[in-house]
């Protein structure tokens, strides 16, 4: 059996798939003020704070498990609501529909008027399917909806339309943010039983429908995980950093497929927001947003936010596999990489460990080193951040340039980000080292004192000699990739590589205060 890393390896039965995802958010930490986000009053501020997170269902169910996730620090929650789970059998009355997901969230609204979600809207029922797309492999959830062409989208034999346009007329006082489907691209057609081309029949439907319900809401693109990118790298001749890449890209092919559409300009080509998925090397954060970002300025002639609705890496052995105290790295340096591509909006998956990423054992078991990390140094001191500039290093691997991971690309010594506050009162940096020999770097300082905080939020003061902060970075440890399995396909790639980087220093110099 081929192995395939990332999001492939989290496929649920169907009977899970609808209460997966799920996640609550809330600011009660140290810091960080309430946000009022109860009306929706203020987009800007909703959309500039950058901390979500995924989860399973029991976010619907378990007090605890929405207690830890706003104790954790994210604010928004992206959570399955599945054609599957709300019309499980035929009929077309949505009074009959099963809509008790979003009458949860809409009793959280109340309770927690500052926990934001992200409704994934998406997948079938086996009764739905197109009979066009049933001899193709794939789960018995993947079969597209049959009656897309069927217009007003919102008519009932429409069922795809009918389904979005009932959930956010019913529901836009719960949530404005909408997304489309997940990961239609993964191989197999787990998800999405079709091609690039395929989808734009339902991400347009999708939109249309939403904006028919509420003109005012947002529509997010279908999640993309590794095979869209992958697949660009492949069919453009640079260097996927796979021995199987996909030989094409989902994203590419619905753009063409959209481009064609005399309407789709008018309609802000049927989305709003780009949405990527993340796993495992911490600069795929950066170079996945790279390589969408470029799409859209090559088809649509402009960039869309982009937001990365899954990320994380898995603190176990396997060839994509960190120790906890890399995961740790992964946590910082995925940020760092992301905001300098611009990404506005990270969704960590998830709190619980049901799928290897946690930032607790088990289910809310004991926390990890990773939740100090993610609660204590990233959110605590992130949360305000505005991306500066890379001081030092690559723009992440450089696959738009031809590089591979497994040859030395993004490998410069170390990696150095500046930040700064919303408020100016702050600079921070996050630094690591690329490579497996330790580094001593200097950083320009503005004041004589600055605090050193390591990956598990030990603080430090430091104090500035000749204008210069001087932090020793450690090497770094972790080796994986492609070339690290025994498939002589993948150790023809090149030398195993630095999933992340070595252990990761926050600085932050306080500029002035209140």
């Amino acid at each position: 059996m081929k192995f395939r890393p990332w999001s492939s390896l989290f496929l649920l039965p169907q009977e899970l798939v609808g209460a997966w995802h799920v996640m609550a958010v809330l600011a009660l930490m140290a810091g960080i003020p309430s946000l009022g986000f109860a009306a929706d009053k203020d987009r800007d501020e909703v959309r500039r704070y950058p901390f979500a997170m995924c989860s399973n269902g029991h976010i619907l169910t378990n007090k605890a498990y929405r207690d830890k996730m706003l104790d954790a620090g994210a604010r928004m929650c992206r959570a399955d609501v599945t054609f599957g789970a709300v019309r499980p059998k035929a009929g077309s009355d949505p009074d009959q529909w099963n809509w008790s997901a979003l009458d949860k969230m809409r009793a959280y609204r109340k309770t927690h008027p500052d926990l934001q979600w992200l409704v994934l809207l998406g997948y079938s029922a086996e009764w739905a399917g197109d009979p066009k797309y049933r001899d193709r492999q794939g789960s018995r959830f993947s079969t597209p909806q049959r009656g897309i062409d069927v217009r007003p989208v919102n008519d009932p034999k429409n069922l795809y339309g009918h389904y979005v346009y009932e959930a956010v007329k019913r529901y836009k006082d719960v949530t404005s943010y909408w997304e489309s489907w997940n990961e239609p691209d993964l191989p197999g057609h787990h998800y999405f039983k079709g091609s690039g081309k395929d989808f734009f029949k339902y991400q347009k439907v999708c939109y249309l429908a939403a904006k028919k319900a509420d003109p005012n809401c947002t529509v997010l693109f279908a999640g993309m995980c590794y095979p869209t990118v992958e697949g660009y790298l492949y069919v453009h001749k640079l260097k996927p950093p796979t021995p199987y890449p996909p030989k094409v890209s989902f994203f590419e092919d619905y753009l063409k497929e959209c481009v064609k559409d005399p309407r789709a300009r008018k309609n802000n080509f049927y989305f709003d927001i780009m949405n990527q998925h993340s796993y495992s090397r911490a600069s795929d954060a950066y170079d996945y947003a790279a390589v969408v970002k470029k799409l859209m300025r090559d088809y649509l002639k402009q960039e869309k936010p982009v937001w990365i609705t899954e990320m994380g890496g898995t603190d176990k052995p396997g060839i994509f596999g960190m120790t906890p105290d890399e995961y740790c790295d992964y946590m910082l340096q995925s940020y760092a990489w992301g905001a300098m591509a611009g990404v506005e909006k990270f969704f960590h998956f998830q709190l619980d460990n049901s799928n290897g990423h946690g930032l607790y054992t088990g289910m809310l078991g004991q926390p990890k080193p990773v939740l100090a990390t993610y609660r204590d140094v990233l959110v605590k001191n992130f949360a305000d951040a505005v991306f500066v500039k890379q001081l030092h290093g690559s723009p992440g691997v450089g696959f738009l340039e031809g590089k591979s991971p497994f040859t030395g690309g993004g490998q410069d010594g170390y990696d150095l980000f500046e930040f700064k506050s919303r408020d100016g009162k702050r600079r921070m940096f996050i630094a690591f080292a690329d490579t497996a020999k330790a580094k001593t770097i200097k950083i320009r300082a503005k004041k004589a004192k600055a605090t050193l905080i390591d990956r598990y939020a030990k603080a430090t003061p430091i104090v500035s000699k000749r204008g210069f902060y001087r932090i020793r970075l450690p090497g770094a440890t972790s080796l994986g990739g492609w070339p690290s399995s025994d498939d002589p396909k993948a150790k023809a790639l090149g030398k195993p590589e630095h999933l992340v980087g070595g252990a990761t220093m926050v600085i932050v110099e306080q500029l002035r205060r209140d």
